[in-house]
């Protein structure tokens, strides 16, 4: 039989010794065919045939390897770990989505997060194994910490692809004190996507040691580098008035606007005013004793006159209010420095006073109140009508030439002429100081061009004419570049056949010929671009 010859040729059958009958299928041959069907009959239900069968066939196919039955052991084990450790993820996340509290208070087990993993292994019953070992469970504190910033990395991730895909974006940040008394910085990012919907996504919270403009600013650096956003894309800031964050000289708005400065402030006359007025809130409405002293002195000598109105240099809807007020105030502002400058005993805080009340007593800061004040109301306007979001992009453009028409109005000798009899009045009714005309200067000689004289200014009026024009000029071509871009006609022009297809009615072909070249350079773009 071919079971008896393999098991005895593989070694895994011997013949007893004196089996004569069973030879002849295993060694010997077998040559009694005239009696073979009785033969192998009784050959089948000898003791030989039956091992062969068993060591060949039975064994084999009832059993497996020791080393694949451990590896098959693994393997099942991995599948039921990684099962466990997707649930116990999703727990982290659940609760961390919800803000619920992981830990308890006292005993671990009673903890949400704990409770939580008994409910899933209700419908999870490998679960409840993998909690009853001692080791290995992936439930501590740090694993869950771990888990944690890992979830964090991958939702920084896709928001960091949102904002890189907007191109644009807007800083927001803000300083707070927690619970354990720790100081913190809270990070977020505002953006507009294609479709025009503006949205805000928080980013993080880092611990500092103090809350000074220059960490603050190495904060946001170091998160706009981790998500490679370059600064050059930041087209707004958006802080809290306090003087790290808003401060004109180191503040972290300051700092910020250093490197990347799309809205700069040009004019000396204007900035400093703008800088002094802030100042101004700070000193009045954070302190209040002196804000008491003011509204008592307000009682007293200009009843009539409206209250402080703070400037918030993160604010474009306020500032020529607040100018406003300070004109309106005048009197009342410099009898609060008289009256508090010798009571302070911090020696800062009565120096920027000091300061303060210098600064108020030249025709410079006047000069640019009133200018100020003259010029802001009207993009004060401009700014709070384009907030509005039932304005279409055709709208705003109108109201920011509407403006821009509004403002070349003034730019004439005759506007001049009655706006500088009103600063000539205020001067001598506040007595502040006269205007003098500056000292003539002469550049030094490896820096001249040329052989001809400087120029100076003949008059007092004549020097004020020139920032007089020159503010306007800066403030209608800031307001003009805003909407005079490639960007916004693509708007304008969409917009319009959007509203013209929603009312019915017919499409101009210069709105036709320009979608069909719009998505002509769309096509030729998508196609360009490396696969």
């Amino acid at each position: 039989m071919p079971h008896c010859v393999k098991a005895v040729n593989e070694g895994k059958l011997s013949l007893a010794s004196g089996n004569i009958k069973d030879s002849p299928f295993v060694c010997g041959g077998f040559s009694n065919w005239k009696d073979a069907t009785v033969a192998f009959a009784r050959h089948e239900q000898t003791t030989t045939h039956k091992k062969a069968v068993e060591v060949l066939v039975t064994i084999p196919e009832t059993t497996r390897d020791i080393g694949e039955m451990l590896s098959t052991a693994h393997a099942e084990g991995k599948k039921i770990s990684g099962q466990c450790l997707v649930t116990i993820a999703e727990n982290i996340r659940f609760l961390a989505r919800q803000g619920i509290a992981l830990r308890g208070e006292e005993d671990e087990k009673d903890s949400n997060f704990i409770q939580l993993l008994h409910l899933l292994a209700i419908k999870q019953p490998e679960l409840i194994n993998w909690m009853q070992q001692k080791t290995s469970k992936y439930t501590s504190a740090q694993i869950q910490n771990e888990l944690l910033s890992i979830m964090g990395s991958s939702v920084v991730g896709d928001i960091a692809a949102k904002i890189q895909n907007a191109k644009h974006f807007c800083i927001m940040a803000d300083e707070v004190t927690d619970a354990s008394n720790k100081e913190q910085v809270v990070v977020c990012f505002r953006t507009v996507d294609e479709k025009f919907v503006c949205s805000e996504d928080f980013v993080g919270v880092y611990v500092v040691e103090t809350t000074k403009s220059d960490t603050i600013v190495h904060i946001l650096k170091d998160t706009m580098i981790r998500m490679n956003l370059p600064i050059t894309n930041c087209r707004g800031q958006c802080y809290d008035g306090a003087a790290n964050m808003a401060g004109h000289r180191n503040g972290v708005a300051a700092q910020i606007l250093a490197e990347e400065s799309h809205m700069v402030k040009k004019n000396k006359i204007l900035r400093d005013t703008l800088d002094t007025v802030f100042e101004i809130s700070k000193l009045v409405k954070f302190s209040p004793k002196r804000e008491a002293i003011f509204n008592r002195l307000q009682s007293e000598l200009a009843l009539s006159t409206p209250r402080f109105h703070t400037l918030c240099p993160t604010r474009w809807t306020v500032r020529a209010l607040s100018l406003q007020s300070v004109i309106d105030n005048y009197e009342v502002l410099n009898a609060l420095w008289d009256t508090v400058k010798d009571s302070v005993t911090d020696s800062e805080v009565r120096a920027r006073i000091i300061g303060i009340e210098a600064t108020m007593s030249r025709f410079d800061f006047l000069f640019g109140a009133v200018l100020g004040e003259r010029l802001l109301k009207h993009t004060d306007n401009l700014s709070r009508t384009l907030q509005s979001p039932a304005l279409t992009a055709s709208e705003a453009q109108q109201c920011a030439m509407l403006t821009c028409e509004t403002l070349c109005m003034m730019r004439s000798s005759e506007s001049f002429d009655l706006f500088w009899e009103r600063v000539i009045l205020l001067q001598e009714k506040y007595g502040v100081q006269e205007p003098l005309l500056p000292r003539k200067r002469k550049a030094p000689t490896h820096l001249e061009v040329g052989s001809s004289t400087g120029y100076f200014h003949i008059t007092i009026k004549e020097l004020y004419r020139q920032q007089y024009f020159e503010c306007l000029d800066l403030v209608i071509s800031a307001v003009r570049e805003r909407f005079d871009k490639p960007g916004y006609a693509v708007l304008l022009n969409l917009e319009s056949l959007c509203l013209r297809l929603q009312k019915k009615k017919s499409t101009p072909k210069n709105s036709i010929l320009f979608l069909s070249t719009t998505t002509m350079i769309l096509q030729m773009h998508q196609d360009l671009k490396p696969s």
